[in-house]
């Protein structure tokens, strides 16, 4: 009888990230994003000084009018470990750059072609800020359709976070109804496939245990955003989110195991009174708690070092299986050999 080897998850990276908007003013009351920079400053800031109390670095998404306004600020964090990367609104950009005349859509709503215009133009805005172009991505809202991957790399990027498994907002184009748990190389064809493309996504984390329905029939997992009152809201506490989302990881043993947070630059984290500062923070001491409690090592990362991971490797080969009778119980799994 042949041995198989059980992967065993010894270490996880801690990946925060936060999504840096526009104010409000260049887009709209009702949008995400600070009231004006010096908030905006304020959340960036306190972010990244509670984030390095836990030893964790910080993976900022900008946003390009964020970028233009507060260059200086993300090039320092960046040459103090940060890892930098564009964030993408199309209806956002639109209002501030085109009077919404072009893009105004969320990202999942653009064709190709709008998408690869859209990333060029916008990355020279954001390198004439930062001083070099963006290499990672974010779209908001985590709106994609299955351009999304082929259009990054046509533009040079090699990484991202670009997709929440589970979450549906149909209206904005945001439909992840399955889809990769962990970091993994994208595909070119189908946005919620594994693939062989130069490209690294890193997935959104979240407790696959419940499907929670959220207003507007919008359907999501619980993550390890603070910007949602989970406990209040969904009767679901940081501790079962951390210890589950832990014990999902361990279960399928990626080859790069991540927990991937996120939040967003409109909230007073430099406000211990802040009901939002008070839920990072028992966020952040639930998560370690449950690498603790599992035996795994938690260990800060960012995009970057996960990219550098995941593009390391060769693609993963995925069997092809034939459609048999897709449905039927009895019915066995048709696989394929490829031709190499």
């Amino acid at each position: 009888m042949q041995d198989f080897e059980v992967a065993v998850v010894k270490e996880i990276k801690i990946v925060l990230t936060m999504d840096c908007e526009p104010t409000t003013a260049t887009s709209h009351p009702a949008a995400t994003g600070p009231a004006d920079w010096n908030a905006g400053e304020d959340a960036v800031r306190g972010y990244v000084e509670i984030g390095a109390e836990y030893g964790l670095p910080v993976t900022f998404f900008v946003h390009p009018e964020a970028a233009t306004a507060q260059g200086a600020m993300f090039r320092e964090f960046e040459a103090g470990g940060a890892c930098l990367g564009l964030h993408m609104h199309p209806w956002k950009y639109s209002l501030w750059r085109h009077d919404g005349r072009k893009y105004m859509a969320h990202y999942g709503g653009l064709s190709p072609a709008e998408q690869e215009e859209l990333l060029a133009e916008s990355s020279t805005v954001w390198a004439d800020a930062i001083g070099h172009r963006p290499l990672y991505f974010r779209p908001g809202t985590f709106s994609a359709n299955d351009a999304i991957f082929r259009a990054l790399v046509a533009q040079g990027f090699r990484g991202g976070s670009c997709t929440a498994p589970g979450r549906v907002i149909p209206e904005m184009q945001a439909i992840w109804t399955a889809g990769q748990a962990d970091p993994h190389r994208a595909n070119a064809n189908f946005r919620q496939a594994l693939g062989d493309l130069d490209f690294a996504n890193m997935p959104l984390s979240a407790d696959f245990s419940k499907v929670l329905s959220g207003p507007a029939g919008r359907n999501m997992y619980a993550d390890f955003r603070p910007d949602v009152d989970w406990p209040g809201q969904y009767g679901v506490s940081y501790r079962t989110i951390a210890t589950n989302i832990v014990a999902q990881v361990r279960e399928r043993a990626p080859a790069v195991p991540v927990l991937c947070a996120i939040t967003h630059n409109h909230y007073a984290y430099r406000d211990k009174s802040d009901a939002v500062y008070q839920r990072l923070r028992v966020m952040l001491d639930e998560m370690m708690a449950a690498c603790d409690a599992a035996g795994v090592k938690g260990v800060g990362a960012t995009l970057q070092n996960v990219a550098d991971e995941v593009l390391a490797s060769p693609p993963r080969q995925v069997p092809f299986v034939c459609e048999g009778a897709i449905f039927d119980l009895a019915a066995d799994r048709a696989e394929i050999q490829r031709a190499s």
